[in-house]
């Protein structure tokens, strides 16, 4: 036919959408209408669903990914603190990988800090087990360059998200292996409180001194003796990567060593006044 139209006519009766660029929602916009979405569930008496809203919010699981998935990143986790992770994330229907991208945006930022690999405590060693994600990889690449491996700061963010791991009420910890025999001097009396307080762990509860002390808890101090006329050793053996480390931090703070830092913790933690005679 001559003269036909070599085109369709402007208006689309297809049903599909008009081609071009559609919509995106922003991540104000997202945040206002969970925020929205969960005073109206409150509202209409369903505080359950709402808390589901507010988990979210609070995750950041909304947050618009940088780029797509990068490379697999493998999360080492104690098996229980994986399977926590994984069921919490399933029923409150929020993706992994975005609870970890906000993690290495929130480190990034420096509002999220790793603590120190030596939080473990000995008395319950638990297998541990692989959780994949797959972040950002620009997130993952800026994470790398500060030094700090991003499978480090994955676990721990997920671990304090979700409560499990070390940041559960209920954490014993896994096992750090003893180092060499160390030998402070202490009063005799003030030995024998600390053994009677510590029931066998005062090198653990030393390692949990010097772990708070890398950490910037506590302040490195040294405990004074009000009598040093029956002084003895007190055979401990705090773990050896623990000690060397707390030894570099302290290699500018004179007379204070590792083990007066630790010696102090104990009087701190079981209440023992450095004046026993």
């Amino acid at each position: 036919m001559a003269n036909a139209p070599k085109k369709r006519p402007p208006t689309n009766t297809s049903g599909r959408p008009p081609r071009g660029p559609r919509p995106v929602t922003t991540d104000r916009n997202l945040r206002a209408g969970l925020t929205a979405a969960s005073a109206r569930l409150k509202e209409v008496n369903s505080p359950e669903l709402a808390s589901y809203v507010d988990t979210v919010l609070s995750v950041g699981a909304f947050r618009v990914r940088e780029s797509e998935g990068g490379d697999n990143l493998t999360i080492r986790l104690p098996v229980t603190a994986r399977d926590h992770i994984k069921k919490a994330a399933a029923d409150m229907g929020v993706d992994v990988n975005s609870v970890v991208e906000e993690g290495f945006r929130r480190f990034l930022a420096g509002e999220f800090r790793v603590p120190a690999r030596g939080w473990e405590r000995r008395g319950t060693a638990q297998a541990k087990a692989n959780l994949n994600a797959r972040p950002a990889e620009l997130l993952q690449k800026q994470v790398a360059e500060t030094g700090t491996l991003p499978m480090h700061v994955a676990a721990d963010y997920l671990m304090k998200v979700f409560r499990t791991g070390p940041y559960a009420d209920d954490y014993q910890g896994e096992a750090l292996s003893p180092g060499r025999e160390r030998m402070p001097q202490v009063p005799r009396a003030v030995r024998e409180q600390i053994r009677a307080a510590a029931g066998g762990r005062a090198s653990m509860d030393i390692e949990e001194g010097f772990t708070k002390l890398l950490a910037g808890e506590i302040d490195p101090v040294a405990p004074v003796w009000a009598d040093t006329s029956d002084m003895v050793p007190f055979k401990v053996r705090p773990n050896d990567d623990l000690f060397n480390r707390v030894k570099d931090l302290l290699k500018d703070v004179k007379g204070v060593t590792p083990m007066h830092v630790g010696i102090s913790y104990l009087l701190d933690k079981y209440g023992i006044d450095p004046a026993t005679s």
